[in-house]
């Protein structure tokens, strides 16, 4: 319908194959438009929030999205419901290619809090003692930080002097705690687990030879439905990620016949090289009718 002010012919004949009425006789518009689902955009939207805050923890890691990683870590921020975000959850994954995804209730065990003294605030309280004062608000723990966050008093003695910390005297940063890299927007966290296992090396190895045969499909003038044989030489890394996702190469990139070897044979036909991460590959394919 939305086509056929400007396209008349062919949407009509769609229309009537769909319907066996004229698009043209058609109401512009819908009478039973459905309600707005408020809770699944507000779960959505969070969603996306974390997907960017994701892709900022891979950037840091500086680990990119063809390379699927464990586990994502996340502490939700927005009042989704808890039950619509799991049923969002693996657009989350599929879209950070990761394996498993974790909610936290907080961030507390994601990172750690740090106090960074304002020696001029200070030393409107402290003079001479002001180096003193900053080194004791330096040692203050997470915990009292957190309590300072929350409007609770915190104070510092120093040399038989105590004070009241306010908001001017220090600055809370917060630090990703363990192994994992943490992204943060306000209350709402990410963080991915850089750790690679063999397995996980050798499916982005897989993901990155997939890229580079689709395009090397695309440069030598390949149709997209065209099936073909694929040369594909490299060291022992590269066969074992061949190896392991044989089938999965072969579905993506409409390969009939895969050889894998250290180098081309002479039925090869002329190849490309490539680099995939670091790992030198040699490909050559052929259409097969």
């Amino acid at each position: 319908r939305l086509l056929a002010p400007f396209a008349p012919f062919i949407s009509d004949y769609i229309h009537r194959a769909l319907t066996g009425a004229s698009v043209h006789l058609a109401d512009f518009t819908r009478r039973d438009v459905p309600a707005r689902d408020l809770s699944l955009e507000s779960a959505m939207a969070e969603v996306r929030a974390l997907a960017t805050l994701g892709r900022s923890a891979r950037e840091e890691a500086g680990i990119k999205v063809r390379q699927p990683l464990a586990r994502l870590v996340c502490v939700s921020a927005g009042d989704a419901p808890s039950s619509l975000l799991d049923e969002l959850v693996a657009l989350l994954a599929s879209e950070l290619n990761v394996k498993r995804v974790e909610f936290l209730g907080s961030a507390d065990s994601l990172v750690s809090l740090e106090a960074k003294a304002n020696f001029r605030s200070l030393g409107k309280k402290w003079g001479k003692e002001t180096p003193q004062a900053a080194k004791a608000v330096n040692a203050l723990h997470s915990a009292t930080l957190l309590a300072f966050e929350r409007g609770e008093s915190v104070h510092i003695t120093v040399g038989g002097h105590t004070h009241l910390l306010e908001a001017d005297d220090l600055a809370v940063v917060r630090k990703a705690s363990g192994a994992l890299v943490v992204a943060q927007d306000g209350n709402r966290f990410a963080a991915i687990d850089p750790t690679l296992t063999d397995a996980l090396r050798r499916e982005g190895l897989a993901r990155e030879l997939v890229s580079r045969v689709q395009r090397f499909r695309k440069e030598s003038g390949l149709q997209v439905s065209d099936r073909i044989a694929l040369w594909v030489a490299g060291p022992a890394a590269l066969h074992d990620a061949v190896e392991a996702h044989r089938a999965w190469i072969c579905d993506e990139t409409l390969t009939l016949q895969l050889h894998v070897a250290a180098s081309f044979g002479s039925d090869a036909p002329p190849g490309t090289t490539a680099d995939l991460d670091g790992v030198p590959v040699t490909l050559a394919l052929q259409k097969v009718s």
